[in-house]
């Protein structure tokens, strides 16, 4: 877990006022602030840190949004073959990091505790991500650049996702995908949908220039977010 220490950027120097042995990373964001996100690690070697070009990607339980065991299921507007990236795709994540659950555990305390899901507009925003993160005891951290999303990735982090038109999906629709590992600027994407493109590595530049900009993906800032314990 990182924990936000205010600081001040010099050339060659890192000043905070305390003392401190926590390591992390300076990371910018969309207005061009700089904020330094450490964790409990030394901090001797900060500016000399590298990174392998290689970290394992996480193996997720596969559940797919359109499986007949629940892809018929409605949730107002829609069914979850139809909009149920997001759940899935959170299903696949709590599955990993907490318990086993599926995507219709899921999609229930989403539609049944907020509009955030086929209410107003067809899917999940990703406000309605995060309450059902928070309601398993996960936590989350919107990523506000590449580098931050690159950065993660190296580190061994899960990245959740919203893309639009590309890699994913076509047209104006958006999608939900998870994201783990890194190798010479790639990642591994599961994809809860498309068997042909899940648990395959792309390139970690083309899916951050195809994030999702709709309103109710980026509601908390931006579309990707790390989610951890």
């Amino acid at each position: 877990m990182k924990k936000l220490v205010i600081g001040l950027v010099t050339i060659g120097l890192f000043l905070t006022n305390e003392i401190t042995h926590a390591k992390g990373d300076w990371i910018q964001d969309q207005q061009g602030k700089w904020e330094y996100y450490a964790d409990e690690e030394p901090i001797e070697n900060f500016y000399n840190k590298s990174y392998p070009n290689f970290k394992e990607p996480i193996k997720f339980p596969q559940y797919y949004q359109a499986d007949s065991r629940w892809g018929g299921k409605r949730y107002g507007l829609s069914n979850l073959k139809i909009t149920g990236c997001v759940p899935t795709s959170l299903a696949m994540i709590i599955s990993e990091l907490k318990e086993d659950v599926t995507p219709v555990q899921v999609a229930d305390y989403i539609y049944n505790t907020s509009m955030e899901m086929n209410t107003t507009f067809t899917g999940t925003s990703s406000l309605g991500a995060v309450l059902a993160l928070e309601n398993w005891g996960l936590k989350y951290r919107i990523i506000n650049s590449k580098e931050d999303l690159e950065l993660s990735l190296k580190k061994g982090y899960i990245v959740f996702g919203i893309v639009g038109h590309g890699i994913f999906v076509k047209g104006n629709s958006t999608h939900a995908v998870i994201l783990s590992g890194y190798h010479n600027g790639n990642t591994k994407a599961i994809d809860p949908d498309n068997m042909d493109k899940t648990n395959r590595w792309y390139n970690i530049d083309k899916i951050w220039e195809q994030r999702s900009t709709a309103a109710e993906d980026i509601i908390l800032g931006e579309a990707f977010m790390v989610v951890y314990k």
